[in-house]
């Protein structure tokens, strides 16, 4: 999996960057976690884990991710919902759901949070 590390000496900042499919991802990991290598140690030891037959979900604020066959599934709470007043919306307006949810590989997210953690302060 693609991605970039940023480090912004001014402000402080850690940033990470992935592909476009994989926006719901980079989310995921920046919004959902302190940004320290110590915050992400309790979803990567549950990942690394999982067989090839185990079933995970971790349910956060804003975003879930869910393990499935060794695939994961990442997706804003939002996904798929749908409301009485979604009818009167223009098609033009409605909700693009295609940044708010994406899939990868198990081993593929285990290799970019050991690399994350590795890039951010303890």
């Amino acid at each position: 999996m693609e991605h970039d590390f940023i480090y912004l000496p001014d402000s402080r900042r850690y940033l990470l960057k992935l592909a476009p499919e994989q926006h719901a991802l980079q989310c995921f990991l920046l919004e959902e976690f302190e940004l320290r290598a110590s915050s992400y140690q309790p979803l990567l030891d549950k990942l690394q884990t999982l067989g090839l037959y185990d079933e995970y979900q971790f349910a956060g604020r804003e975003y879930s991710l869910q393990v499935e066959r060794m695939e994961v599934r990442v997706f804003h709470h939002s996904c798929g919902q749908h409301y009485a007043d979604d009818q009167f919306l223009e098609t033009e307006l409605s909700t693009d759901d295609a940044a708010l949810h994406c899939e990868c590989g198990l081993e593929d997210l285990i290799r970019l949070l050991q690399a994350w953690q590795q890039f951010l302060p303890a």
